[in-house]
């Protein structure tokens, strides 16, 4: 019995340490946020739907300026000025001069009020987001701050998450840390070989290799996951602050690996 008490002590203790730790609150708004992005999206869809039956000709690819205009415009009586703030002058005139012939059908004052309603939650639930990814940031700063300033706030805490913590992150290869997020397309080229592998996750969405040409995106990713893998290291174990350094390294790499691109294209022509 003494055996199995001093057992459940130990494992009491150890979940409440799990509990405590930072990490967890990063994960949770970090999905909470994941969570947000796909209910503005569906609402988004339905309040086209919807509103199409009102103003079919009105299209915007930006869901949220939609709940906005939404919100905010009158077809049957459309302010031009107040319109190309919200859209630009190219975009107002064509959304003005599609209102003069649409085909949508009248609806009431209590069919608008609801749909209007819909816009507003949309709207809300996108200021939430916003205040989210605020406390996710300042979150990541602080449990992962060499992380945070190499890769971004975003990308750090999205990489904490997926794996559960700062700990089992740090004793990850910087080869799997540039893959992670991208196992689904990982197990395909695993089971097959024709199929190239991925070259990178979760931190594609750092603007260098986001923003950069398909051909160096491999190699940036490796340049970055591999300062990465330094600096989670550094966050979990020796909490020593190195990002300013480990960002300059990936700086000159990624200066490196444009200017041997941009060399080879001149050469090309």
């Amino acid at each position: 019995m003494d055996k199995r008490a001093g057992f459940m002590k130990r494992s009491i203790e150890t979940v409440k340490a799990a509990l405590m730790s930072r990490d967890m609150l990063l994960s949770g708004v970090t999905k909470s946020i994941e969570d947000l992005d796909r209910i503005i999206n569906l609402l988004g869809e339905r309040l086209e739907e919807w509103y199409g039956i009102y103003f079919p000709e009105l299209k915007l690819e930006d869901r949220l300026k939609y709940a906005q205009l939404v919100q905010e415009i009158d077809r049957t009586d459309i302010d031009a000025k107040e319109l190309a703030q919200l859209v630009g002058q190219k975009k107002a005139d064509e959304v003005k001069a599609s209102a003069a012939k649409t085909l949508g059908a009248s609806i009431s004052d209590e069919d608008m009020k609801q749909v209007r309603s819909l816009a507003n939650s949309i709207l809300q639930l996108n200021g939430l987001r916003k205040q989210y990814e605020g406390y996710q940031a300042s979150l990541a700063q602080e449990i992962c701050p060499n992380m945070s300033k190499v890769a971004g706030p975003d990308v750090a805490a999205k990489l904490v998450s997926h794996v559960g913590s700062l700990k089992r992150l740090c004793m990850l290869p910087a080869s799997t840390i540039q893959v992670l997020g991208a196992e689904k397309a990982l197990f395909k080229h695993l089971k097959n070989r024709r199929i190239s592998p991925p070259k990178h996750g979760i931190i594609f969405q750092n603007p260098r290799i986001a923003g950069s040409p398909k051909a160096v995106r491999g190699k940036i990713a490796r340049a970055l996951a591999n300062k990465l893998a330094l600096a989670s290291k550094a966050d979990a174990i020796t909490k020593r602050y190195m990002g300013d350094e480990l960002l300059k390294d990936f700086e000159e790499r990624y200066n490196e690996i444009m200017a041997a691109y941009n060399a080879e294209k001149g050469k090309a022509k």
